[in-house]
């Protein structure tokens, strides 16, 4: 029984050194993205009235276009994954899951326009 508690130990050992691991790695990403945004901030405070604008501009079509790209690939995944059994992730007809979205982009729209 002695050697049981001694593999328990090193397993348990073994877990918190991996939860550590991680929490380190989690926070040297924090930190490394706050360094990132804190140096977008100070360059664009540095730039002249016509250029920050521009810039301003160039970030909102990049996000822009990545929130489109992010929805064709979110629905390619419910494509691929309904094929078979005609059912979105939801549990929905893809029909449905269709006018459920069209309605929420329309909404989107709108809510832009105002």
């Amino acid at each position: 029984s002695g050697d049981e508690i001694v593999e328990e130990d090193d397993e348990d050992s073994q877990e918190e050194e991996e939860e550590n691991e991680e929490k380190l790695e989690e926070k040297r990403v924090r930190r490394l993205q706050k360094e990132e945004e804190e140096a977008k901030i100070l360059a664009k405070s540095m730039m002249n009235k016509k250029a920050a604008r521009l810039y301003g501009r160039m970030q909102h079509g990049i996000e822009k276009k990545q929130a489109a790209v992010q929805l064709l690939h979110k629905r390619r995944k419910e494509i691929e994954l309904c094929k078979g059994k005609n059912k979105t992730l939801e549990g929905k007809t893809m029909l449905k899951a269709k006018v459920e979205r069209l309605k929420s982009e329309r909404r989107a729209f709108e809510k832009d326009y105002d």
